[in-house]
């Protein structure tokens, strides 16, 4: 059974018109959204306010909660749960904003039951824009509200900014969260949206500003709109238009500057502890791929397979100044033959001290030179041996302002087992 209102449908090309032509990004209101009885519903069953769901992206109690496990909240919002997920509800969003394929996230990462507070806003921002267990692209918001009352002087109201990075030529078109309203509008890297701070009268202290939403996103989408895996990005508030030179600053006033200092403070420790964490986290790939690297980097040839651990070898063929490789021989051979190359960046001769089987000794390369190094065996079928070779220093092209940031010592031309 739909929980979409009844008389939906006949109005879904004027809707869908709306949304096509809205400014400043496509988007449109729909009152009477759900069935009467389906929105009461949903409102009856609207959970409590707990600390526990209000913890924003910096850990911080804040006065949003949030449930994403919207299904266990009660039976009518499982079977909301259920509905958003047909092919019916689907298809219905999908005439509205042309956009087809729809998908349903059955996490509700970000979404849900939404509940902000007296006190609460919501800076100007973008919304993430790949979900990161799918890699589905997040096309549309859907918000449906469940306020019997709202003032637009309250605050809490969404609005739609053209660009509020410059706040003079901003355009924003502001919609009440009004009771079974809903706005549906796409997600891009331009639907900058938000609220003003919530500021209820005494006599409306207890009220909140209540809503259900819901994303929704396809596993692709145009090229043109593609861009880089982000989070939500956020604008923090500058100073309000009534701050002059001169002007003497109200409690209210002062006490809203501090809110927006804090606020701007809290998200550049944010974005701080983020950056921090990614830095880290490119070390770690950066190091796991020099390794990756140095482990296949050897050309050992002959009747002879790698074993144990490569190090220090790469791909290009300079090798570090600590390395090493093991192989074993599939047939007999008589001696390991290895082809190097000291750069001329050196500055002097390269010393190497090798160390094959436990038996060590030392070799001078002359930059801009090929040197042959010979070990002889016997080396035997089926019999492991180990190889370490220790260089006296290295050189670094980002010394000389080259991206490459690896010490190289010399270049492995050729080894071969004979």
């Amino acid at each position: 059974m739909s929980l979409l209102h009844p008389e939906l449908s006949s109005r879904l090309p004027a809707i869908a018109e709306q949304f096509a032509t809205a400014k400043p990004f496509r988007h449109v209101i729909i009152d009477d959204f759900l069935a009467p009885e389906a929105v009461a519903g949903l409102l009856e069953d609207f959970p409590n306010f707990e600390e526990r769901y209000a913890k924003n992206e910096m850990g911080h109690v804040g006065g949003k909660a949030v449930r994403m496990d919207m299904p266990s909240i009660s039976e009518r919002y499982a079977a909301l749960d259920r509905h958003i997920q047909s092919p019916e509800f689907l298809a219905t969003i999908s005439t509205i904003t042309g956009i087809p394929d729809l998908l349903y996230d059955p996490d509700y990462v970000g979404g849900g039951t939404h509940e902000n507070v007296h006190g609460q806003g919501l800076d100007p921002h973008v919304d993430f824009n790949i979900l990161p267990k799918t890699g589905w692209h997040r096309r549309l918001n859907l918000i449906v509200y469940l306020n019997h009352e709202w003032h637009e002087e309250w605050g809490g109201c969404l609005d739609l900014h053209s660009n509020p990075w410059d706040s003079e030529h901003d355009q924003v078109q502001t919609v009440l969260p009004l009771y079974n309203r809903c706005v549906v509008f796409e997600t891009n890297e331009y639907s900058w949206h938000g609220f003003r701070a919530i500021e209820l009268p005494e006599a409306a202290r207890g009220r909140s500003r209540k809503s259900v939403a819901i994303y929704l996103y396809t596993r692709e989408r145009p090229a043109d709109e593609v861009a880089p895996s982000h989070g939500t990005i956020y604008v923090p508030a500058g100073l309000p238009n009534t701050i002059r030179p001169g002007h003497a600053l109200a409690e209210g006033e002062w006490l809203d500057l501090r809110t927006r200092f804090a606020r701007l403070k809290g998200q550049l420790k944010f974005l701080y502890d983020r950056e921090l964490r990614q830095s880290r986290d490119y070390a770690e790939v950066v190091a796991a791929l020099d390794e990756a690297r140095a482990s296949t980097g050897l050309p050992l040839q002959g009747f002879v397979i790698a074993r144990g651990p490569n190090r220090g070898f790469w791909p290009d063929g300079w090798v570090a100044q600590d390395a090493g490789f093991g192989f074993e021989c599939t047939r007999s051979a008589k001696e390991l033959v290895l082809s190097a190359w000291a750069p001329s960046q050196l500055g002097g001769d390269q010393e190497l001290t090798l160390e094959i089987d436990g038996k060590g000794y030392s070799v001078s390369l002359k930059p801009g030179q090929k040197t042959t190094l010979r070990h002889a065996g016997p080396f035997k079928a089926g019999e492991q041996h180990s190889v370490t070779i220790r260089a006296s220093r290295s050189w670094s092209p980002a010394t000389e302002g080259g991206a490459d940031k690896r010490g190289l010592a010399w270049r492995l031309v050729e080894a071969v087992v004979e």
